[in-house]
């Protein structure tokens, strides 16, 4: 990962998971999850932060439940709709700085 990735990567992963700032308004630390189709290569710059209980660990997690029950649970459009809560939340977060 070059410098630029890891800034962005921390930068998001700053902001928390962005499901618990969603749907819970807490913030909640979180691991990076990375947005893609497929089983290729996924990119330091499609990442959202998930916490453990969001990302891989039971029944409610993206991991856990799958892409698309996860999305269902949280009436999301597509996974890269993260991508907007993401963006949403550095925009606060930046507004409040």
């Amino acid at each position: 990962m070059n410098k630029a990735e890891q800034k962005h990567v921390d930068a998001v992963a700053a902001i928390g998971c962005v499901i618990c700032r969603e749907f819970e308004e807490t913030i909640t630390p979180c691991e990076v999850h990375h947005i893609g189709e497929g089983s290729g290569e996924r990119s330091n710059y499609m990442v959202a932060g998930l916490c453990e209980k969001h990302h891989r660990t039971g029944s409610a997690s993206l991991h856990g439940a799958g892409v698309k029950q996860f999305l269902r649970l949280y009436k999301l459009p597509t996974e890269y709709h993260l991508i907007e809560l993401v963006n949403k939340y550095r925009a606060i977060d930046e507004l409040y700085r």
